[in-house]
This record gives C-alpha cells, sequence and structure tokens, in this order.
C-alpha cells in the first residue's frame, strides 16, 4: 500500500519547486545528511526537531501533530 504524504510534506515539496531547489541544496542549508532530509521530506522519517530546520529554511512552518 502507497504511503499516504501529510499536508507538511506536500507543502515543502511544493516550496521547493517554487525555490527551484533541490533536496540536496536543502539538505546543504540545513546541515542535515541529504538522506535523511529526504526521509523528512518524504514522511519515512518522523524527526520534528529536523522537521523545525526544514521548515525553518524554506518558510514552511512545522507544528506538532503535522506529520
Amino acid at each position: 500500500m502507497k504511503r499516504k504524504l501529510s499536508p507538511w510534506c506536500k507543502d515543502v515539496k511544493k516550496k521547493l519547486i517554487d525555490l527551484d531547489m533541490s533536496v540536496t541544496e536543502l539538505a546543504e542549508e540545513t546541515g542535515i545528511s541529504r538522506p535523511y532530509t529526504s526521509g523528512v521530506v518524504n514522511g519515512r522519517i518522523i524527526a520534528p526537531e529536523l522537521a523545525v530546520r526544514i521548515g525553518k529554511a524554506i518558510g514552511v512552518p512545522y507544528t506538532e501533530n503535522v506529520i
């Protein structure tokens, strides 16, 4: 069964497209490894503290229980 993305994950993906930014660039910006960044953005890894850093870097606020 296919995993359903949370609204926050979808917003982050849309924002990356709007900014013409790759996950690799986002990882460099936040100081988080590329595989870990990808996991958080795609909802495979639940890491609220990293989601906050990612959200601040691209302007997509993270609040508890949105992943």
